[in-house]
């Protein structure tokens, strides 16, 4: 790579403007400010179109690694031989769910709907739970992001802050049992107020003839900058929920299969097994697959249901393949082990760096809370920003910055992350933010004011963003999966 030069704004400006056609500019991407054009993928690395390596740190779609030959070859030996049977019965779907309710190991939890994404899944589930339950109404946490369907804008919280949004009167929101900062920061006993803040919800909505379907929630809430509940929060929430007649719906797009380590599901760490168990992206290792897992009561309670391409034989076999590169590479183990680590060198930063509040999460989905200073507990999104694109420009190291405040630097690496992936994120971390105070990392400039800079005729977007810097050596793309994968 090379210094920022008038070519490489013009290449940039060309990523920029190729990217319209199927990514306008209201589509979310990380490094918003500067898009980054990849065009091949290994493992936990990730290359730029000019063969450069990056190290994946937020690649939780690729879950067993970019491209596994395992997963890939699964779909491609099934393609060969039968790609869609909608309406009819295949061994390979029949497998499938066998397979995934064995992970969840609990005899409530016994029937798998398949569909294609997150968004869909979710929808699904509180479609099931409504017409189980024969009520409208349902309790959802925020900040939360579920989904982008009409339903779920609801519960996105970028939308609900809009001040034109209008929310649908059947979805009640609930505030999530934060102990760092919110509205449960200082009490005594956050849980005890957190619960009985909801039983006021319930209650108040009984009054109206309002009664809910249930709770649409996460054993830790992801978006909202991976919260991580007080002990026994939930299942105070899971018992106070059935006492007003309603079911426990959790969302484990984000958090299943194994990502926190040691078990298959989030839940498996908690006492509380859900009515509805949402799954999806990690699924398919990149394949659109997503899963509702439910009993066989509440799903009869839907008169009819069919999807065109959910749990088609290609996802079934891919989503196969995943669940056998799990279990033949310990990845349950690797997840607990490396995440510990990780957790660790994380969290002697944060006592050495003012700017980092909090370091917290599970497994192999983590989050560094970027604050002004420890004692205000400040979101500060300049200085994330700064820090995550300094990790890309220096260090060739993806961590995106985002959250409701858009300071909290998301790690949730593939899952073949190792221990010395751990060594090395860390110590760039440190350097990073060390260049950031030094000032060697400027205010975040866009792609528009680089483009004036040099006197270029803009893309025509003027979304502010930042240039990658051009210094170091290329990378090479060179697979080295082990083999030996039955």
């Amino acid at each position: 790579m090379t210094s920022k030069t008038k070519e490489y704004v013009v290449r940039l400006n060309k990523i920029d403007e190729e990217r319209k056609i199927t990514a306008p500019t209201m589509c979310k991407m990380h490094f918003m400010k500067q898009p980054m054009k990849v065009s091949k993928a290994n493992k936990q690395y990730l290359f730029d179109e000019l063969g450069y390596e990056f190290l994946d740190c937020c690649g939780n779609i690729a879950h067993v690694g970019h491209c596994h030959p395992h997963v890939v070859h699964s779909g491609q030996r099934q393609m060969e031989t039968l790609s869609t049977a909608q309406g009819f019965v295949t061994e390979v779907q029949n497998k499938y769910g066998k397979a995934l309710v064995e992970t969840v190991d609990d005899p409530r939890l016994n029937t798998v709907l398949l569909v294609n994404s997150g968004s869909e899944a979710v929808e699904l589930a509180i479609r099931l739970a409504q017409g189980y339950t024969k009520r409208k109404h349902i309790i959802n946490h925020q900040p939360a992001v579920h989904g982008h369907t009409d339903m779920l804008t609801n519960m996105h919280y970028k939308f609900i802050k809009q001040d034109d949004f209008k929310r649908t009167p059947t979805v009640h929101h609930l505030p999530v049992c934060d102990t760092y900062r919110g509205p449960f920061a200082a009490s005594n006993n956050p849980v005890k107020d957190a619960v009985a803040s909801l039983r006021e919800l319930l209650n108040n909505l009984k009054n109206h003839n309002q009664s809910v379907c249930g709770i649409l929630t996460e054993t830790m809430h992801t978006a909202a900058g991976n919260i991580v509940p007080p002990e026994g929060y939930l299942q105070e929430v899971a018992q106070t929920v059935r006492e007003f007649g309603g079911l426990i719906i959790l969302d484990e797009v984000l958090t299943g299969l194994g990502r926190h380590g040691s078990k298959w599901w989030s839940f498996q760490h908690t006492n509380v097994v859900p009515d509805i168990l949402i799954a999806g992206r990690s699924l398919g290792n990149g394949q659109p697959i997503a899963a509702v897992i439910t009993s066989q009561t509440i799903v009869n309670s839907m008169s009819e249901y069919s999807n065109s391409f959910g749990g088609n034989p290609v996802s079934c076999s891919m989503g196969l393949a995943v669940l056998e590169v799990i279990r033949n590479e310990h990845l349950l183990t690797s997840a607990s082990l490396v995440g510990k680590d990780l957790m660790g060198r994380l969290k002697g930063l944060e006592a050495k760096h003012p700017n980092i509040g909090q370091v917290r999460g599970a497994g192999l989905s983590l989050v560094i809370d970027i604050v002004t200073d420890k004692d205000s507990r400040k979101p500060d999104r300049e200085f994330a920003e700064k820090l995550t694109y300094r990790l890309r420009e220096q260090y060739r190291t993806l961590i995106p910055a985002d959250g409701p405040e858009g300071n909290c630097l998301f790690i949730t690496p593939p899952m073949c992350f190792s221990l010395e992936n751990s060594q090395t994120l860390v110590k760039h971390i440190d350097n990073a933010i060390n260049d950031v105070v030094n000032g060697k990392r400027a205010t975040v400039k866009s792609l528009f004011e680089l483009s004036e800079e040099f006197e270029l005729t803009p893309s025509g977007s003027k979304r502010k963003g930042d240039l990658l810097d051009a210094t170091g050596k290329q990378g090479r793309f060179e697979p080295a999966w082990n083999e030996g994968i039955d």
